[in-house]
C-alpha cells in the first residue's frame, strides 16, 4: 500500500512540475537554468540543428547587460554630437560654475531663450510732447557733441550711421533749421537707432530749454521734426531701490516711479565693481541721488548722477561725483579714493533680459583649439563696449570666429571680441576708443549656432604676449584690474567730504 501510495504522489508531483514548467515557459520565464521555450523531448535533432539552437539562445542577464551598454553608447554619441558639432560647430570645451537648466523655447520671431535685443518698433514717435526717446529705452543709444567744427553729418558718421540714413534726416531737418548754424557749437547730440543701424530718434540741444528733435514715424510718414522751447527747471531727488525676485534693475526703477533709462545710468556708475546684468540678485539694494531736468512742467531727462550706493551679494560699493581742480568730474568713494579701474567689469553694457534668462548671464570659460576665452551668452544686438581707453588693433572676419574686433588698452592688455553681428562707429586700426564707448553688437557670426560674445585677454610687454585668465574681469579681491588715478588729499579732500555730506545723509534715509 505504501509503495503504491508513494508512486501515486510521485506521479502527481511530476504532473504538477510539468504544468508549472509549461506555465513558466508560456510566460517567458527561465525554468531551472534552461531556456523557457517548449521542447519536444522525443524530437530528434541533428548536430547542426543543436548548434543553431545554442547560438539562438541568449541568457536574459546577458541580454539586459548588452542592451544597457548599447543605450549608454547611443547617449554618449548624442551628447558628443551636440557639444562638438551641432551646438558650436567646432571642437569646444566649456568650463565654469554649474548653470541652472533651462527649457529652450522660441518666440514668434524664432529667437531662442535669450530672446532678441532691440527689435525695432513700428513707429518711434511717441505721444510725449517733450521726451522724443520715450518708449525707446531698449534700443541702441549714443551721445556726442557738435564741437570742434563737427557738422551733424560728421558726428553721425562717427557714430556709425549709414550715409543714406543721414541724407534722409538732413532732408527732413532743412525746412526747420539751417544745419550750418549748429555745426561746431558744442551742442549735445543724442541718438537712438535700432540694432540694424536705422535712425529712430535724434535730439540736438541747441541751448538750455531749446531742442530740435526728429523721429521716424510709421508707414510712409517718413521723419517727423519738431522744435521745442520751454523754460528749463531742475531738481535733485534721492531714489531707493530693492531688486525683486527676478533681480531686474529696470523693473525696480519703474516700480519706484522713475523712467527706465535711469537703470542704464546706475549700471554705468557701478560698472567697475558690479555687472548688474550678471551679478544682480534678488533683494539687492541701491540708493542714489540724481538730478532731474524738466522743460516747463514736463520731465525731459536725467542730469548728473551725484551719488550711488550698492549693497548686495556682490559686495558693498559707493561712488560720489566730484569735480576736481582740472574741471573734470570723476567718481570717488567716501574716503576720496577713485573708483575707476583700467578695465570695466564686463565687455557688455547694461541691457534688458528675457524673463528666466539670468542664470545664463555669468560668463564661463570656453576652450577653442587650445585657446581659452570667456563666453558671454547675449542676444543679438546686445551692446559691446570698450573695456578701457585704447586704440583699435584690428577688425574683420576671421574664419570660424566671425567678425572679430581687437582693442589694445593703455596698460598693455589686448582684448579680442569674436562673433559680433556688426561694429559701431568709425573703427579703423589705430583709431582711439574711450572706456565705455559702444563699439559693436553681440551676434552669431562665424561658426556658431548661438548668439554670443567670446572674449580673449592677453598682455603684451617687451614684444612678448602673456595669456590672461579669461574670467579676470569677474574676479574679486587683489585680482581686480588696477585703480586709475590718485586719492584726494589736503584741502581738496576736505572740500570733497564737505560736498558729499548731504548726499551721504540722503543715501542713508531709506524709507520704510
Amino acid at each position: 500500500m505504501r509503495s503504491s501510495k508513494n508512486r501515486r504522489m510521485a506521479t502527481g508531483r511530476r504532473r504538477t512540475s510539468k504544468r508549472t514548467e509549461g506555465l513558466r515557459a508560456w510566460l517567458g520565464l527561465q525554468t531551472f537554468g534552461r531556456p523557457a521555450t517548449r521542447m519536444t523531448r522525443n524530437r530528434r535533432m541533428t548536430e547542426e540543428q543543436r548548434q543553431k539552437a545554442a547560438k539562438a539562445y541568449v541568457d536574459p542577464v546577458e541580454r539586459k547587460t548588452r542592451n544597457r551598454t548599447v543605450a549608454l553608447l547611443m547617449l554618449l554619441a548624442v551628447v558628443n554630437l551636440y557639444v562638438f558639432v551641432w551646438r558650436e560647430g567646432t571642437s569646444v570645451l566649456e568650463l565654469g560654475a554649474p548653470r541652472a537648466a533651462a527649457i529652450v523655447e522660441h518666440d514668434d520671431r524664432g529667437h531662442g531663450p535669450l530672446g532678441a535685443f532691440a527689435e525695432p518698433p513700428e513707429t518711434a514717435c511717441g505721444g510725449d510732447p517733450v521726451r522724443i526717446f520715450e518708449g525707446l529705452h531698449d534700443q541702441i543709444h549714443q551721445a556726442t557733441a557738435l564741437d570742434k567744427g563737427r557738422t551733424l553729418r560728421l558726428a553721425l558718421l562717427d557714430l556709425g550711421v549709414a550715409a543714406a540714413e543721414i541724407d534722409a534726416l538732413e532732408a527732413a531737418l532743412r525746412p526747420t533749421i539751417d544745419l550750418g548754424l549748429v555745426a561746431g557749437t558744442g551742442a549735445p547730440l543724442r541718438l537712438a537707432t535700432d540694432r540694424h543701424g536705422a535712425i529712430l530718434a535724434v535730439e540736438i540741444e541747441q541751448a538750455e530749454g531749446r531742442l530740435l528733435q526728429a523721429c521716424r514715424a510709421g508707414g510712409q510718414a517718413g521723419i517727423t521734426v519738431r522744435a521745442i522751447q520751454h523754460p528749463p527747471v531742475s531738481d535733485v531727488v534721492a531714489v531707493h531701490l530693492e531688486l525683486g525676485p527676478d533681480a531686474d534693475l529696470r523693473a525696480a526703477v519703474v516700480e519706484a516711479g522713475e523712467r527706465p533709462e535711469l537703470a542704464d545710468r546706475i549700471a554705468a556708475a557701478l560698472a567697475f565693481e558690479v555687472d548688474l546684468v550678471a551679478d544682480a540678485r534678488p533683494r539687492d539694494r541701491i540708493d542714489l541721488v540724481i538730478e532731474r531736468r524738466f522743460l516747463g512742467k514736463q520731465f525731459h531727462r536725467y542730469g548728473s548722477l551725484l551719488a550711488v550706493r550698492f549693497r548686495g551679494e556682490a559686495g558693498r560699493f559707493a561712488a560720489f561725483r566730484f569735480q576736481t581742480g582740472g574741471g573734470q568730474a570723476a567718481y570717488f568713494d567716501a574716503e576720496g579714493k577713485p573708483v575707476r579701474r583700467t578695465l570695466l567689469r564686463s565687455p557688455l553694457a547694461f541691457h534688458a533680459l528675457q524673463p528666466g534668462a539670468r542664470a545664463m548671464m555669468p560668463p564661463s570659460v570656453e576652450v577653442v583649439a587650445g585657446r581659452a576665452g570667456a563666453l558671454y551668452r547675449r542676444p543679438e544686438g546686445a551692446p559691446v563696449v570698450a573695456l578701457g581707453d585704447g586704440v583699435v588693433r584690428s577688425l574683420g572676419e576671421q574664419g570660424d570666429a566671425g567678425l572679430v574686433l581687437e582693442l589694445a588698452y593703455e596698460d598693455g592688455v589686448v582684448a579680442r571680441c569674436a562673433h559680433l553681428s556688426r561694429t559701431i562707429g568709425d573703427l579703423r586700426p589705430g583709431q582711439p576708443v574711450r572706456q565705455g564707448q559702444l563699439v559693436g553688437l553681440a551676434g552669431h557670426s562665424g561658426k556658431t549656432a548661438t548668439d554670443r560674445v567670446r572674449l580673449e585677454l592677453w598682455r603684451e610687454e617687451h614684444g612678448e604676449a602673456t595669456v590672461l585668465d579669461p574670467l579676470l574681469l569677474a574676479a574679486g579681491g587683489d585680482r581686480r584690474p588696477a585703480v586709475v588715478g590718485a586719492p584726494l588729499k589736503g584741502t581738496t579732500l576736505e572740500r570733497f567730504k564737505l560736498e558729499i555730506a548731504p548726499w551721504q545723509k540722503a543715501l542713508r534715509e531709506t524709507p520704510g
